[in-house]
């Protein structure tokens, strides 16, 4: 566990505030989704081709016979705590307490810790442990499950990787700061704070 940060150094300031969910962002980031969508797909169908190919077919569908808009809806479902689970592990294992909440108003859901302010690196961590997650975890269910079923295995990493847009975007703006740079997450925005270079 690393030792909690709560409150910003006197030799730092806030260099960025950046709101994801505002109105002109979530546009943006909606259109964003479905290109991360997309190559979620073509990351797993290409996955897919390589297991069949090196082990061959594995009919059968382990007794679930379900319709496929009831493993949509089970997957769609399934994703989000899953999702915002793994970003609660990956806090704790940062040294603070997560909480989990939805903003339904804008389709949002979200695991934060109250005034914990991270290094760049560690909230990059926390910020895609959902992505690396379950990316993996959808990979090597597609190679023990039979066929039918692994089909619904790559489509929830594919799921997970349109809905990881924000962590995504979040990222990538954290990476635009050194690595002492602290980030506090703020549920529907973050702030980063840098050292004051004189």
């Amino acid at each position: 566990m690393i030792p909690p940060i709560h409150q910003v150094p006197d030799d730092y300031q806030e260099v960025e505030h950046l709101v994801l969910l505002e109105s002109d962002s979530i546009l943006k980031l909606n259109i964003l989704a479905l290109g991360l969508l997309a190559l979620g797909i073509g990351v797993m169908i290409a996955w897919r081709i390589v297991v069949i190919g090196l082990r061959g077919p594995l009919p059968g569908n382990a007794g679930i016979n379900l319709p496929w808009w009831a493993w949509g809806l089970l997957l769609i479902v399934g994703v989000i705590p899953l999702h915002e689970g793994l970003h609660g592990l990956a806090i704790l294992w940062a040294g603070h307490k997560p909480r989990f909440g939805m903003m339904l108003s804008k389709g949002a859901f979200y695991a934060t810790a109250d005034d914990a302010l991270f290094h760049r690196n560690v909230f990059i961590i926390i910020a895609l442990a959902p992505l690396v997650g379950i990316t993996l975890l959808g990979m090597a269910l597609t190679v023990i499950l039979p066929d039918d079923l692994s089909y619904y295995a790559a489509l929830l990493v594919a799921l997970n990787a349109g809905s990881a847009i924000g962590d995504v975007w979040m990222t990538r703006a954290v990476l635009r700061y050194p690595p002492a740079a602290l980030v506090r997450d703020e549920a529907d925005s973050i702030r980063i704070y840098s050292r004051i270079t004189l």
